[in-house]
């Protein structure tokens, strides 16, 4: 009888062992890849990957090697506590998270029919449940078991130290993981930031050269032209530039013939949510005349008539929020042209700014 229920209790945990390591390992891969591709990711995620699967792993491989182990070194059913508690969370953890993720919001949203007719409900439910029950077996089994555990004196015998180290540094490598990904969580997602600057120039009907002052944007953190403009390239046809000083400020000069359009991109780093919505704000442009709530008037110059000009200035913080700034037409009949006509000399053209949002 004794040996009968050794084998069942080594069965349930064994078996709860690798069920409970798989569905773990399911578990962290599933929040990995969510957090990689959704916008906005959060910090040491290169770490989190290294750790958490590792970490699974080794403890779901050194526990089975300790059960086995413990099987073999007497007669009774024999587990230590430390393994049977480690068996059991890895276990119940998942198992409940799963579970919970997937049923809370049904019960809170009360049209139930529906949704239990989703495979996409019932197959973590099951494998949810599956793991609970798995879960309380093995921890019915490890308090039967440390009922009985002691080993007579000549059977008193020890894993190879390999084993012990290596069940040890894998429970060290599973916690750092944990700790890492749980302080990442609570700080918050990190959005990678970009800033991209366009501006596309006509010179209409005029077949000599055309000279353009244009504005760039500007760091406010540090008073000066942003470092996207390090980047500015022509795109399309063929035009001279230089970054100048002019009556209204710094301004791009650009010398063309014909069509061109200029541009620039750069990124700018992760930020997190409240370092993101700062550095959101923190570009402004060079020759302003005015600022009329989201409306913005900028100084610019074209050398010949019947030019037209267009700017877009953009900043993404990668999470949710893309801040733009792009000329639109002033007359009344067409307010929302994104090449703006121009006139001969110094003028004032309108930028919108908008702000959208996404998930």
């Amino acid at each position: 009888m004794k040996e009968k229920n050794k084998k069942s209790h080594l069965r349930i945990l064994k078996l709860s062992n690798i069920y409970g390591g798989l569905l773990s390992l399911i578990t962290v891969t599933t929040y990995l890849l969510l957090v990689f591709l959704f916008p906005g990711t959060f910090r040491y995620l290169p770490i989190q990957a290294i750790l958490l699967p590792t970490g699974i792993i080794l403890v779901t491989l050194f526990s089975y090697l300790h059960l086995s182990y413990y099987g073999k070194a007497s007669d009774e059913v024999v587990c230590p506590v430390s393994i049977g508690v480690i068996i059991t969370l890895m276990c119940l953890s998942p198992s409940l998270i799963i579970t919970a993720h997937f049923t809370i919001p049904v019960l809170r949203y009360g049209d139930i029919l529906p949704i239990l007719l989703e495979p996409l409900f019932w197959i973590p439910f099951i494998l949810g449940s599956i793991g609970i029950v798995l879960g309380a077996l093995s921890m019915f089994a490890m308090l039967r078991i440390n009922r009985i555990r002691k080993l007579p004196g000549e059977l008193r015998l020890k894993p190879k130290r390999w084993k012990i180290k290596g069940l040890w540094l894998s429970i060290a490598i599973l916690t750092a993981g944990v700790i890492i990904a749980g302080a990442s969580v609570l700080s918050g997602p990190m959005g990678k930031t970009e800033v991209a600057y366009d501006v596309r120039l006509d010179t209409g009907t005029s077949e000599e050269e055309t000279t353009f002052f244009l504005p760039v944007p500007i760091d406010e953190s540090i008073r000066e032209v942003a470092d996207v403009m390090n980047e500015l390239k022509v795109v399309d046809g063929t035009a001279d530039w230089e970054i100048v000083d002019t009556a209204h400020g710094k301004a791009l000069e650009v010398r063309t013939k014909a069509k061109c359009v200029l541009a620039a991109k750069k990124e700018c780093g992760y930020k997190g949510w409240e370092e993101g919505d700062e550095w959101l704000y923190s570009y402004n442009f060079s020759m302003l005349q005015r600022i009329n709530r989201n409306d913005y008037e900028v100084w610019v110059f074209a050398s010949t008539a019947n030019a037209t000009l267009g700017i877009r200035l953009s900043m993404d913080d990668g999470i949710n929020n893309v801040l733009r700034y792009i000329s639109v037409g002033s007359t009344p009949t067409d307010p929302f042209t994104y090449e703006v006509p121009l006139k001969e000399g110094w003028q004032t053209v309108k930028l919108a700014r908008s702000l959208m949002c996404y998930d």
